[in-house]
């Protein structure tokens, strides 16, 4: 839909240019102009500083979520490495550490969406002159928006602001969808399903070498959910919702959020 690299006015209208296994990642195409003039990357970007009181509100439940994420991640691992048997406290405990990130990192996904309209909302309403204008039309969209399931909000808000929108069988969009149907599968127990095209899918399928099997449970044990829901499974989603909302910021010429949990967030 447009090329990458291109530099665009702040002041000036966008022009409109031509636009299971996952493929492999896909790269936005185009790149956005910023939210309003001189508002760069949010200070901080480790885990511990908020870093965005640059652009972003200074209370943000999707932090709060991200956070919870890591740090019930970082309790299932630290069961996982105990020494000697566990007491049956401590297996519930283990399982809850992990059920609890990955709600958590899908509540993530939806409070970040939501906040990105509420900031837009606020900023048109501010006056601010260098907001740009379709994101003034996503203020208008989100009633309609707002009603569907969490990643289309993703690909309509993507939509709405002309930009590429993501192809759900490749990366991050494949991965973040893959959360949403673990998620799914906590609350009704069906890890299976049938696709538009009558194809059957199972969480195992799509999500076993993504990450470990939990050590703490036999290999006789059923993939879902004893197999499933240990350490590994909590860290790969704490993971897969930070790449996903970077990618679509990125998509969006927005500032990335600090990232919870990497090699550089001490």
């Amino acid at each position: 839909m447009g090329s990458v690299g291109k530099e665009v006015s702040l002041s000036e209208p966008l022009k409109l240019e031509p636009r299971s296994t996952p493929e492999p990642e896909e790269k936005p195409r185009k790149e956005r102009r910023r939210l309003g003039k001189g508002r760069g990357v949010p200070r901080g970007g480790k885990a511990g500083l908020a870093g965005e009181d640059a652009t972003w509100s200074r209370d943000r439940l999707s932090r709060h979520h991200i956070i919870s994420a890591h740090h019930f991640a970082e309790s299932a691992r630290a069961i996982e490495d105990g020494d000697g048997d566990l007491p049956q406290n401590d297996k519930w405990r283990y399982r809850a550490y992990v059920t609890a990130s990955v709600l958590s990192c899908v509540a993530y996904l939806s409070a970040s969406i939501n906040e990105l309209y509420l900031e837009v909302r606020k900023l048109s309403q501010s006056g601010e002159p260098h907001v740009r204008r379709e994101l003034d039309l996503l203020v208008e969209a989100w009633p309609r928006i707002s009603r569907v399931q969490v990643l289309q909000r993703y690909q309509l808000a993507l939509s709405v602001a002309d930009a590429d929108q993501y192809n759900p069988a490749r990366m991050p969009y494949f991965d973040a969808d893959n959360l949403i149907r673990l998620r799914d599968a906590l609350l009704s127990y069906d890890a299976e399903w049938e696709d538009d095209k009558g194809k059957h899918h199972t969480l195992e399928s799509r999500l076993q070498k993504k990450f470990p099997p939990s050590p703490l449970v036999s290999s006789r044990r059923p993939w879902f959910p004893d197999q499933c829901l240990g350490a590994g499974c909590a860290k790969w989603a704490v993971e897969t919702v930070q790449v996903f909302t970077n990618d679509f910021y990125r998509r969006m010429a927005l500032p990335g959020r600090p990232l919870v949990g990497g090699e550089d967030s001490d």
